[in-house]
């Protein structure tokens, strides 16, 4: 079965990041992992991340799917009870 960039963002989630949370980064590599990874090409030069993941991400944050989770440096993201109810509509 193949999933949509966005159901492999919340699956990835699912599986990993627990309260803890990920990184934007991590997400872009587990979304499209075959994609070359260079500086001022999807990702940010100032250590910001993938930029694909943080669109994907932010249009996950807007439908209430995924929140930021604490932490002391850099954004982590995690699933919100409405992520949850996407992933189990998935598997």
């Amino acid at each position: 079965m193949s999933f949509t960039p966005t159901q492999r963002a919340l699956l990835y989630l699912y599986n990993t990041a627990g309260e803890r949370g990920v990184t934007c980064f991590e997400v872009g590599e587990a979304v499209w992992p075959d994609r070359p990874v260079r500086a001022g090409q999807g990702v940010s030069h100032r250590g910001g991340g993938d930029y694909a993941a943080q669109m994907l991400l932010g249009r996950l944050k807007k439908a209430g799917q995924v929140e930021h989770a604490p932490s002391a440096g850099s954004t982590r993201w995690r699933l919100t009870r409405a992520g949850l109810l996407a992933v189990r509509k998935l598997t």
